[in-house]
């Protein structure tokens, strides 16, 4: 996974970023940009997965943001999206706190999944 990233991050200029929490340096999870597709139709995700113990304290949302403000800015992206689970209400209300927009349900690797997405501007 760190090799393809690594990759990915030369060639687009986004990529996955672990993340520590700045006071203990301890590692919370990763979030950030990843190349994907939805239904065959190439786009650029955004995903997080953080520590369970550290669930609630806002890092998705924190560290999201700043990968949506990295992707819109530095990379000149258009729109991002992102996808879970129908019953993960956490990440669906982290997409929600980062302004993405519900779009519908469709089918990833035989499971039912929800699309939110959002556009630059």
């Amino acid at each position: 996974m760190l090799t393809a990233q690594a990759e990915q991050a030369r060639e687009v200029g986004f990529t996955l970023w672990w993340w520590r929490e700045r006071g203990s340096g301890e590692l919370v999870g990763y979030t950030g940009l990843n190349r994907d597709e939805v239904e065959g139709t190439p786009a650029v995700e955004i995903g997080w997965s953080i520590t369970p113990s550290r669930w609630g304290e806002g890092f998705a949302t924190e560290a999201a943001t700043a990968s949506l403000a990295w992707g819109f800015e530095r990379c000149g992206l258009d729109e991002v999206v992102a996808f879970a689970l129908p019953d993960n209400a956490r990440s669906r209300r982290v997409m929600e706190k980062l302004g993405m927009s519900y779009e519908r349900e469709f089918e990833r690797a035989g499971l039912l999944h929800v699309l939110y997405r959002i556009r630059s501007g």
